[in-house]
């Protein structure tokens, strides 16, 4: 043990939902890739101490988004990185060998072990050393800490097994409570089996389904505790807010399966029989002694969260599956978003000074059309200073005749937050691109796909094709007006903007899959499916979210004083991000259960009734009395 200081008061909870400063190891990790997302969604700083540096600012785009920093540093062992905890909001220490990722060679099990223990102690270490300590720590574990319990239920106060997973549990989070000792916040997040495509137990099991091999583990009467990653990030959010969430936490789903079901869901969620049992003994030549693990039975419940009123995004196993392969869902989005939904509050909590606005399906009417009250409601929010920044799609060539006819000069944000544009000078003050060799991997695949393919291709305010498609043209002319037509090897040579994939909706499907399996999963694109007709393919972090995020920095607003107006899937992110959301009625329910609040249609006025009512009036206090 270490020599440590007297106890001291201590704030135990964040401050109220503004952004805040995390620590982070293990971001690279699948759990730590998703959560990093999440946390610049909602405009937080982010430090990220990883072993590999390079690359985890290769990942996150860290030498783009000021809201990060990378430490390079083994947090197993002590060092300059610890000085990084010094006034940090709390530390989320996920690091650690993963459990599936090797087979358990007694080497492999000691790696696991220590890279666990060790670098939990030094984490805790840097926490008392530190002159302003964070409020909470928030350490990784595993409901593996309850063993083999059969079909017995399990909250957080059930006792530990006695087997080898369960011995490290409570060594692990053993260490992680120390924190606690020097007041501290401390919760240990017992994690079951994480449902993410891109990771963990589904990626593993999924080539065997996919070859019609797939089945239950063992006798597959054994319980999995699963947990859709969403839920993962919704359960850590709870635990950086809530002071009354301490000690052990069950970040698993609160409907429990046994192993035969967990198969059953995820052969019928990709298509495929779930009728070949493996049994333990093959599971154990192939993975070792993680076949105790993996047919012990743990009938998890989340206790803790639902007491303190957490709404589960996935609560059933068929519909947390059935996410992880819909292409027309999950493939489109672009970045997470909260995995709860808003509560509808009526009023912003401080005076808006940025609005947001999305173009096609908000501010334009059905026809296409900008209403005169909706002009007018603009034309005072400027008056009264507020920056008005639409938000779209389309490139800003084709927002140029809505921004002169609303005599606009903010920047606008375009072809969905990978471009912020300045239409005063007409040049960018910010571009996301794509690199050239990965927008020519993903026209190669996606025309594979499908050889009839139409590929635009946009730079910044150009668009170049090498082929049109008169009747597809005409059907996606709002979002896209190519401006050149030839080969297109000179334009991938360089960083593009946005690759726009046209095609009729059957024939689309098809290639939105296989960019899906490839490319999304691996989060190496963005994709948006902002027509039936057309997809359209980004770098990874663009979103309209962090784009406003940008804009928000630049003129000096805080989350507080930003309202956003959308109604549509790739408005999620700047919904999510802005003090306060606004949905159209017209808009989709899952865009309507994220806002503070709905407004009438876009056919209704609904943008100038919105701006009136929460823009206007400059005073929070008195729209929650309007």
């Amino acid at each position: 043990m270490w020599p440590r200081r007297p106890p001291r008061p201590r704030r135990f909870a964040l401050p109220p939902p503004l952004a805040v400063h995390l620590l982070l190891t293990g971001a690279t990790g699948s759990i730590g890739r998703r959560l990093v997302l999440s946390r610049l969604e909602r405009g937080d700083q982010l430090t990220l101490v990883s072993r590999d540096g390079d690359r985890a600012a290769r990942l996150f785009a860290a030498e783009s988004n000021p809201n990060i920093r990378v430490v390079e540093a083994d947090v197993s062992v002590p060092g300059e990185w610890q000085k990084s905890v010094d006034g940090v909001d709390a530390v989320i220490h996920l690091a650690g060998a993963g459990l599936t990722d090797r087979r358990w060679t007694a080497a492999y099990r000691k790696q696991i072990v220590d890279s666990r223990l060790d670098s939990t102690h030094q984490v805790v270490v840097a926490i008392e050393e530190a002159r302003r300590r964070p409020a909470a720590l928030l350490c990784a574990s595993a409901t593996g800490f309850y063993g083999d319990a059969g079909d017995r239920e399990l909250d957080e106060t059930a006792p530990p097994g006695d087997d080898f997973l369960a011995s490290l549990c409570g060594r692990w989070e053993a260490e992680a409570m120390q924190a606690a000792n020097i007041g501290v916040r401390t919760v240990c997040l017992r994690i079951g089996i994480v449902l993410d495509e891109r990771g963990g137990a589904v990626r593993q099991m999924l080539p065997f389904f996919r070859r019609f091999l797939g089945g239950p583990v063992g006798t597959g009467r054994q319980y999995w505790p699963w947990v859709h990653w969403m839920d993962v990030v919704g359960m850590i959010e709870l635990a950086l807010r809530d002071p009354r969430l301490r000690g052990p936490v069950n970040v698993v789903g609160p409907n429990a399966v046994t192993n035969r079901e967990f198969a059953d869901a995820l052969g019928a969620a990709c298509g495929r029989p779930s009728l070949l049992p493996a049994p333990r003994v093959a599971v154990r030549l192939l993975k070792g002694g993680i076949a105790d693990f993996l047919t012990s039975s743990q009938r998890a419940l989340p206790k803790a969260a639902l007491r303190l009123g957490y709404r589960f995004t996935y609560p059933e196993i068929s519909g947390a599956m059935r996410s992880l392969f819909d292409p027309t869902s999950r493939a489109i989005v672009a970045a997470p978003v909260s995995s709860r939904p808003r509560r509808l509050t009526g009023s912003p909590a401080a005076r808006i000074r940025v609005l947001a606005i999305d173009v096609d399906g908000t501010l334009l009417r059905s026809d296409g059309q900008l209403a005169d009250p909706v002009i007018a409601a603009l034309h005072r929010a400027e008056r009264r200073g507020v920056t008005v920044v639409l938000a779209t799609a389309r490139s800003p060539r084709l927002m140029r005749e809505i921004v002169e006819v609303l005599r606009l000069e903010s920047p606008t944000i375009n072809c969905n937050g990978a471009v912020i544009w300045n239409p005063l000078d007409r040049r960018p003050q910010f571009h996301e691109s794509m690199e050239s060799s990965l927008a020519r991997e993903v026209v190669a695949a996606a025309r594979a796909a499908d050889p009839g393919l139409v590929v635009d291709v946009d730079v910044l305010d150009r668009c170049h094709t090498d082929r049109i498609d008169q009747k597809l043209q005409a059907q996606v002319n709002r979002l896209v007006q190519p401006d050149s037509v030839g080969p297109l090897d000179a334009v991938l040579a360089a960083p593009v903007t946005r690759l726009n994939l046209i095609a009729q909706p059957e024939r689309l499907a098809r290639v939105i899959a296989v960019l899906q399996r490839d490319f999304w999963t691996q989060r190496r694109i963005a994709m948006f499916n902002t027509h039936p007709c057309m997809i359209q393919v980004t770098a990874p972090l663009v979103d309209k979210g962090i784009a406003l995020q940008r804009v928000a920095r630049r003129v000096k607003a805080s989350r507080e004083e930003v309202m956003a107006i959308g109604d549509a899937v790739n408005d999620l992110g700047m919904l999510e991000w802005a003090g306060f959301a606004v949905a159209m009625g017209n808009g989709s329910n899952q865009v309507k259960s994220l806002a503070n609040a709905v407004a009438p249609s876009n056919d209704e006025n609904g943008v100038a009734w919105a701006i009136e009512r929460w823009v206007l009036s400059g005073d929070p206090a008195a729209c929650a009395a309007r």
